[in-house]
């Protein structure tokens, strides 16, 4: 059997050759498609498809180069592989799904002279168009954690990650490791999106898919966001609380802010402090135009820690001083 001649391509027919010829002859011949009788359809399907299945692969083609149908089918080789015998597994539907990407053949649209009309999942390699029916490869999208001190000052970031490319015969796919640094800009919030179009996947056939950065925020051990504004919860004990007295707090940008107290701290007490929560994100056309940042607010409330023990005598001082300034 010359498979060579079954798929009427040459000897040294390249791989991108090679799965053209199937691509027309499969569509040609497929029982769906054909109109002459199944009995002779089939058997010329089959035989296509058995073709294909060996000169795709370069093992199997290469002894049947050397060595002829009858040797690849009695097998052997060894160090090269291959040893046991080649034997078509009668599947010519699976192969061609598995070629396709799907198992309808009039998804393909295909011309039987060889010509697409518009194209299919390896229409990239034979110049022809998307067809819209088959999904391109989807998005790669990569979560990148940050803590909440890099999202209030702006950073960068550095993020490997895994994508698929196209081969070298623009049409199988590798996986290849990735290393990109991008800009996170101040005031992003958990959700937002990085996108850099047409950076993701390959497949053939489309257009490269985007690469996308998830931005997740860690979580911090004293502020918490909410929107542009911030939470801080300050430990004070009983006395500060009652003395009203004021409190520092470390900012996210490292400045030591003193807070004054204008009353009696209780439990529901908050204190909003202006300007002084998150930035508020810009797009890129805003910051080019050199404005300054706004920000959020920051509300303090107080976590009043009472004291665990007290004397006989301690405790009737303090009932004391309460009594008296509710008279």
């Amino acid at each position: 059997m010359d498979y060579y001649k079954i798929l009427e391509i040459n000897r040294d027919a390249s791989a991108s050759e090679v799965a053209k010829a199937y691509n027309k002859l499969s569509l040609k011949w497929h029982p769906k498609l054909s109109k002459l009788d199944q009995n002779t359809t089939y058997h010329h399907f089959c035989l296509i498809s058995e073709a294909y299945e060996v000169l795709s692969d370069p093992i199997k083609r290469t002894f049947y180069d050397k060595y002829g149908e009858e040797k690849l089918k009695e097998g052997f080789f060894a160090n090269g592989n291959l040893k046991g015998g080649y034997s078509f597994a009668g599947n010519p539907e699976e192969i061609f799904e598995k070629f396709f990407g799907t198992s309808n053949p009039f998804a393909q649209l295909i011309d039987t002279d060889g010509s697409e009309n518009h194209g299919t999942l390896f229409s990239h390699a034979f110049g022809g168009q998307n067809f819209p029916g088959i999904p391109g490869p989807q998005d790669l999208e990569i979560q990148v954690e940050c803590t909440l001190h890099e999202l209030y000052n702006g950073c960068a970031k550095t993020v490997s990650y895994q994508r698929q490319v196209l081969n070298k015969d623009g049409i199988t796919t590798r996986q290849i490791m990735e290393t990109k640094e991008i800009k996170i800009d101040r005031g992003i919030e958990t959700g937002q999106k990085i996108v850099y179009k047409e950076l993701g996947n390959e497949a053939a056939g489309f257009k490269s898919s985007d690469l996308i950065f998830l931005i997740k925020e860690t979580p911090h051990p004293t502020f918490k966001r909410k929107g542009n504004d911030l939470l801080y919860i300050a430990k004070i004990n009983l006395a500060n609380a009652i003395a009203a007295d004021p409190i520092q707090i470390v900012t996210l940008d490292n400045r030591k802010l003193q807070v004054p107290v204008d009353q009696i701290i209780s439990p529901k007490y908050v204190k909003m402090i202006e300007n002084e929560g998150m930035p508020v994100f810009q797009q890129d056309e805003v910051k080019d135009f050199g404005k300054s940042y706004t920000f959020g607010n920051l509300y303090i409330r107080f976590d009043i820690q009472f004291p665990e023990d007290l004397t006989e005598s301690q405790k009737n001082r303090i009932k004391d001083i309460l009594l008296e300034g509710q008279q």
